[in-house]
């Protein structure tokens, strides 16, 4: 095989420097910031890989003397380090057993102790002693059972863990391969120029940048390996926004913190100190961590060399580093920033949603009691009512006569308002029984018992015209709140109706599968500013016209009867062909719609 233009070996040479130098440089910074005892071994074998490549460019020439051989030996015993601070760095990240570590450190002593026994090193072209020849099948033979040994606990070590963190052993594991192979394609050349010898340089060059890139990643290197992380992270923030409870949240957000960054232990913090979730941290842990922390107003935190942390509004997102963090820590901190984001956001949400969840349970429970208040007080006026009606019956039946003057008006008088009294008394017992006692519900044709409400309120309002016509739904509900609802509103309606009375009951199918329900007067109507306020308890906007009866809980009570469906009633203004009058809209939802009936044929009711 020729040789190769000397050119071919310094470029080589070159770009094998400018990569350890690179590697010394970030391994310097990362050591500073977080002393680990991996970080340090693999500064130190690239320190020395990095000085071996300088002093071979001094070209000291080998004049036999013992300062030259001293020189080589020295030179050796430092490079037949490297192979054992490879083991060591595997050692330190628990990915070789103290055993092996052990006998690599006694391998390597044996190496140099049979380095420093040679009497001579033969010069380029000299024969060698079979005593060198065996020197030198041990060392490459010693170097790539310990390169292998190395790749192999690096590899294994990487399984299972984030992609990233994976993605480094195994280039690491490949590297300690690639060195030990160039050691091989080098250890028999004779000539520092030859085609051997610029082939073991270039795959050198291969083998250390593997090794490089486990520390010194490039963007796009690094986002292609957390791919697979990236989709995690991604189900992990979806899960974020699925919490309602800080507790539910807290124990969905730490294991997967865990597993995403293949951490030892992880933990949300509160800022009041504990932890309202955490895993593989203890207690006495935790609080260390927060005695911590609380002195800190950095956002990202690196506490020490094994634990960092993203503060958040309200606390703090812990992880423990796991057997890799120390030397793979610091790419992970944007990602922690990244999540800490999400997790803020969504502990806001949640904490809303637990106030909103309070304040909806102490209305609910303020509700109930007023409910329960109403009926109680409504059931035991009901005695005292009757007994009132009973004596003024008998008041007007036998003593009628007796009374002189205004009397027989007053006791008409007493008789009206007792009854009214009595028809309030009724109205509220039927609005707290809504929802408290509700009968069963079944398949109710709305068609069907509107055109029988009709019937009944047309007998009592002979002047005025209801008209029902088109589909009507087939809804799930009590038919007796049914009947209560549409006989409210459609007596009301024609109560209000005014001139050529009329009143219209029409349906509607929605397109999501709900129903729409009309109720149309001609009425005088309601002012729009008012509309909302019918709604309200007692609230009747024409008490002063005493011809038209009610209590002012009709309304009222159709609104609680709906709202019990899940559905909603509003009140509008007339429709289009109508200059005057109101117009009843309910909505109810698709889940209590089950059909729809054939068209009734259309009515009108006029007695």
């Amino acid at each position: 095989m020729s040789d190769l233009h000397p050119g071919y070996l310094y470029v080589a040479q070159g770009l094998e420097a400018v990569v350890l130098i690179a590697a010394v440089v970030s391994l310097t910074r990362r050591y500073r910031r977080a002393r680990s005892a991996a970080t340090g071994t693999a500064l130190s074998m690239f320190s020395i890989l990095l000085l071996i490549i300088a002093v071979g460019q001094l070209q000291v020439t080998d004049d036999g003397s013992f300062a030259r051989h001293a020189y080589s030996v020295v030179l050796i015993s430092v490079l037949l380090l490297v192979p054992y601070l490879l083991v060591r760095f595997a050692h330190a990240l628990r990915a070789v057993s103290d055993r092996w570590h052990r006998a690599a450190v006694l391998l390597t002593v044996a190496q140099i102790g049979w380095t420093l026994a040679l009497p001579t090193f033969p010069r380029p072209g000299e024969p060698q002693s079979g005593q060198f020849q065996a020197y030198v099948v041990v060392v490459i033979v010693s170097w790539g059972v310990l390169s292998l040994l190395s790749a192999l606990g690096l590899w294994r070590a990487g399984r299972n863990q984030p992609s990233v963190v994976r993605h480094r052993m195994s280039s690491l594991g490949a590297g300690a391969v690639v060195v030990a192979a160039a050691l091989v394609s080098g250890g028999g050349s004779s000539s520092s120029e030859s085609t051997a010898q610029v082939v073991s340089t270039v795959i050198g060059v291969v083998g250390i940048c593997l090794l490089v890139l486990a520390f010194v990643v490039p963007d796009w290197l690094r986002t292609a390996w957390r791919a697979s992380d990236l989709v995690e992270l991604a189900t992990v923030e979806r899960g974020l926004m699925t919490a309602v409870t800080v507790e539910d949240l807290a124990q969905n957000i730490v294991p997967a913190m865990r597993q995403l960054f293949g951490a030892s232990g992880a933990a949300l913090i509160a800022s009041s100190g504990g932890a309202l979730s955490s895993e593989g941290m203890a207690d006495e842990d935790v609080a260390a961590l927060h005695a911590e922390l609380v002195q800190r107003d950095e956002t990202l935190v690196v506490v020490d060399a094994s634990a960092f942390a993203c503060k958040l509004d309200d606390g703090w997102l812990v992880v423990r580093a796991g057997t890799f963090a120390p030397v793979f820590g610091s790419a992970e901190l944007a990602l922690l920033d990244r999540v800490g984001t999400f997790v803020d956001l969504a502990l806001q949400r949640c904490r809303l949603f637990e106030q909103e969840a309070r304040s909806r349970s102490a209305a609910e429970a303020a509700n109930a009691e007023l409910q329960t208040i109403v009926y109680s007080v409504s059931h035991d006026l009901r005695n005292p009512i009757i007994s009132v009606l009973g004596y003024l019956d008998v008041l007007a039946q036998e003593h009628s006569g007796e009374l002189q003057g205004d009397g027989q008006h007053y006791l008409d008088r007493i008789s009206v308002n007792a009854l009214y009294m009595q028809s309030l008394i009724h109205d509220l017992l039927e609005l707290s029984r809504i929802g408290r006692s509700e009968p069963a519900s079944q398949a109710v044709h709305v068609g069907a018992l509107a055109e029988s409400v009709i019937t009944e309120v047309g007998a009592q309002h002979p002047a005025c015209v209801l008209h029902q016509e088109g589909a009507f739904p087939v809804v799930w509900v009590s038919e007796l709140r049914a009947r209560q609802l549409l006989t409210n509103l459609i007596d009301n309606a024609a109560k209000h109706a005014q001139g050529n009375a009329r009143v219209d009951v029409r349906a509607e199918a929605l397109p999501n599968g709900g129903a729409l329900l009309l109720v149309i007067d001609n009425g005088r109507g309601i002012e729009p500013h008012h509309r909302e306020k019918a709604f309200e308890v007692f609230e009747r906007l024409d008490a002063a016209r005493s011809d038209i009866p009610g209590t002012g809980m009709g309304l009222p009570i159709c609104k609680r009867i709906v709202e019990s469906l899940g559905g909603t009633i509003t009140l509008e203004g007339p429709p289009p062909s109508s200059p005057t009058g109101t117009t009843v809209r309910i909505v109810l939802p698709p889940s209590v719609v089950l059909s729809w009936a054939e068209p009734v044929p259309q009515k009108e009711r006029v007695s």
